[in-house]
């Protein structure tokens, strides 16, 4: 693992958040948090920044996987792929025990469902640390909190790094579980919506396209973009 220590001077998310109904985002539009920074600063991206690499300064950038975790369109977009009155569907990530339990299956029967997920992983340097975890705050407002994960490169001569991720949790007020029970209807509600961040169905389709080019399989991704 690479070496982790905590970084200085970054703006703090909201520790006690407090939720915004009308909108569906964090009151005080920033996403919530109880975990330190690490430095150097690895951001996971497993949604839009797989594909969008010029959204976010970086140093350098690797794929890689996540262990223990799944990628499900759960999280109602009312900010970025959808509207308060017609919220759209993101992806977000669970832990395999969380997703296991949403479906009620017994533990290890949920197989088709590879578990790890592929993505995109950000090296940020000390001095833009604050900017870009300030932009990524205010970008995750509706619902998601930071987190920590670790990361192993496909590239086999690189370290596993541990990284900053977030996590829109199914506690969170946003979570859907019934969009990863039923998902012919999710996938008609990513069909049907847009948002300040374009059509739902974009970016759907560009994940999936950023899977094949890796030569990932995502059974869920795949199962939505039918």
């Amino acid at each position: 693992f690479a070496m982790c220590r905590t970084a200085p001077h970054v703006v703090p998310a909201l520790l006690s958040p407090t939720w915004n109904a009308e909108l569906g985002v964090w009151a005080g539009d920033r996403a919530a948090s109880a975990v330190d920074v690490p430095s150097p600063l690895w951001i996971f991206g497993y949604g839009s920044l797989c594909w969008k690499n010029d959204e976010i300064l970086h140093t350098e950038r690797f794929v890689g996987r996540a262990a223990g975790w799944r990628r499900v369109f759960a999280q109602r977009s009312m900010d970025h792929r959808g509207t308060p009155g017609r919220p759209g569907l993101v992806a977000t990530m669970i832990t395999d025990a969380q997703h296991t339990a949403m479906l009620d299956l017994p533990p290890g029967e949920d197989g088709e469902w590879a578990t790890g997920v592929c993505g995109v992983c950000y090296r940020i340097s000390d001095e833009h640390a604050a900017e870009v975890l300030d932009a990524l705050d205010f970008r995750e407002k509706g619902g998601y909190m930071r987190a920590l994960v670790d990361v192993t490169p496909s590239d086999k001569a690189r370290a596993t790094v541990r990284a900053l991720l977030y996590t829109a949790t199914p506690e969170n007020p946003n979570f859907d579980s019934s969009a990863v029970k039923d998902m012919a209807a999710a996938a008609q509600v990513i069909a049907h919506t847009t948002g300040p961040s374009g059509p739902n169905s974009d970016y759907l389709f560009a994940l999936a396209q950023f899977l094949e080019e890796q030569g990932e399989r995502d059974a869920h991704v795949e199962r939505l973009a039918e």
